[in-house]
């Protein structure tokens, strides 16, 4: 039995494009899933300070029916600062289309975009 090798096979087999693409694997952004969406406002600057107040120790002293005050706790925060950062990208393409809406290097080019913009 012979073994066929691309050495052997003439030059327009070896030309051949497949217009079939392959899939282009997508990320699962999971890490989106529990984000807070904050919004600022217009003018606000890029710098979002937020405030987590941190838990009140276990209460460790029983109230009783002496009516006596247990003792106070203070109250801590913690400030957190988000900066926003800006990124994009484009897609140029050197192809002359036919129909500007249905054609498939565009279609694919927005697809790219969407899964660039997650």
């Amino acid at each position: 039995m012979a073994i066929t090798t691309t050495s052997i096979l003439p030059s327009p087999v070896q030309q051949t494009f497949s217009y079939k693409l392959l899939a282009v694997p997508t990320p699962n952004m999971i890490h989106r899933i529990a984000a807070v969406k904050k919004t600022m406002p217009r003018n606000g600057g890029n710098t979002l300070r937020m405030r987590r107040y941190n838990p009140l120790n276990t209460a460790m002293v029983p109230l009783g029916n002496s009516g006596m005050t247990p003792p106070p706790q203070n109250l801590t925060a913690v400030d957190i600062d988000a900066k926003i950062g800006f990124y994009g990208t484009y897609v140029t393409i050197n192809e002359q289309v036919t129909l500007q809406n249905q054609d498939p290097v565009l279609n694919e080019a927005a697809k790219r975009l969407g899964v660039s913009m997650r």
